[in-house]
């Protein structure tokens, strides 16, 4: 029975996450297809709410375990997407493209087209970001004349440009309702009523998708020990996480840092735990650089990377765990800038 367990538990946390990498991949692909300001847009959606599900689902009650009593489960966190960021508005800068792009015939080898905002195609227009929806959207001209220049820049003319070519095609999203993200973890009872939690995963290869590892650690104090007759449980928390996404190549891709600090209450009836409590936290998502693609000269370029912060600051979390002989389940929901529904299941021996 326990190598039951404990092989369905790898199963389903290596599927978990090697669906979370194939997802990264996706992003990859996405990302290079947008310059600097489009891809901080596109992208700063899911960034974020990953940062918010890595503060997610640490306990599930205040009531600690007792020495070398532990549980052991998958904790998985749910941050919600508003309409806000399915979408973003980006400003167009001037486009570069080739006279064969638009159909257009009679110029020679390498020259190019400058199209300019507000008088070939609209100079702003709202895409969907990676948590919108899946179509993308394109940048289209709408008529108007363009200067043609040689390869050496030399002037070579004006042409008028027809209305409805393709200039720039944006990538659409995932069509996200949450962002999901998947931590397993390990509660284990210490001397003078401390409790230490792990959550890890080691370096897991999926192929082409990449290599991913997780790591975070932390401590819980008994409080109420020092509060005979007390009648609610009461505990404190701290908890530190760390999560890297590298290439198959072993290049970084982006890297994750969290911090959580908080109490918690909670009220055992019977099999039934309610349970709740207030933290302040802070995650970053680091994204590395990258290959892009730069409207305004047709190439491809290094994209700067660039940092994207949770918008949660603090939250306060009410939940329920269920206790079943050794059988542990429960459910939250945390009120927070960015809210987050998270739950868990696993096994408790107190």
């Amino acid at each position: 029975m326990k190598s039951f367990v404990r092989f369905t538990f790898v199963v389903v946390t290596v599927v978990a996450f090697v669906a979370s990498m194939a997802t990264a991949q996706d992003l990859q692909q996405q990302l290079s297809k947008l310059g600097s300001d489009a891809a901080v847009k596109y992208i700063t959606p899911i960034l974020s709410g990953w940062g918010a599900d890595l503060n997610s689902g640490f306990y599930h009650s205040a009531d600690l375990h007792d020495i070398l009593g532990f549980d052991v489960g998958v904790k998985f966190g749910l941050a919600k997407i508003t309409d806000e960021d399915k979408t973003y508005s980006l400003t167009i800068p001037a486009i570069t493209v080739k006279p064969s792009d638009l159909n257009i015939t009679g110029f020679p080898t390498g020259a190019t087209i400058s199209l300019l905002p507000g008088v070939n195609y609209a100079s702003t227009i709202t895409a969907n970001t990676a948590v919108g929806d899946q179509a993308g959207t394109d940048v289209k001209t709408t008529g108007g004349n363009a200067v043609v220049r040689s390869s050496t820049g030399a002037v070579l003319g004006t042409v008028p440009i027809p209305a409805g070519q393709v200039i720039l095609p944006l990538p659409g999203g995932f069509n996200l309702p949450m962002v999901p993200l998947m931590m397993p973890q390990l509660a284990i009872g210490l001397p003078f009523g401390l409790e230490f939690m792990l959550r890890y995963v080691p370096t897991v290869s999926a192929g082409d998708a990449g290599k991913f590892n997780y790591m975070g650690f932390g401590l819980r104090y008994d409080i109420d020990q020092w509060l005979p007759l007390f009648p609610v449980d009461i505990a404190v928390h701290f908890m530190t996480q760390k999560l890297t996404f590298k290439s198959s190549a072993d290049a970084d891709i982006f890297t994750g840092k969290a911090t959580a600090y908080g109490v918690e209450v909670s009220k055992r009836l019977f099999i039934l735990t309610v349970y709740g409590g207030f933290q302040l936290e802070s995650a970053t998502l680091s994204l590395n650089s990258f290959t892009g693609f730069d409207p305004a000269s047709g190439l491809n370029i290094t994209v700067p990377g660039f940092d994207v912060k949770s918008n949660n600051k603090s939250r306060a979390t009410l939940g329920i765990r269920l206790l079943l002989l050794f059988i542990n389940v429960h459910a939250e929901y945390s009120i927070a800038k960015t809210p987050i529904l998270a739950a868990g299941v696993g096994i408790s021996l107190r």
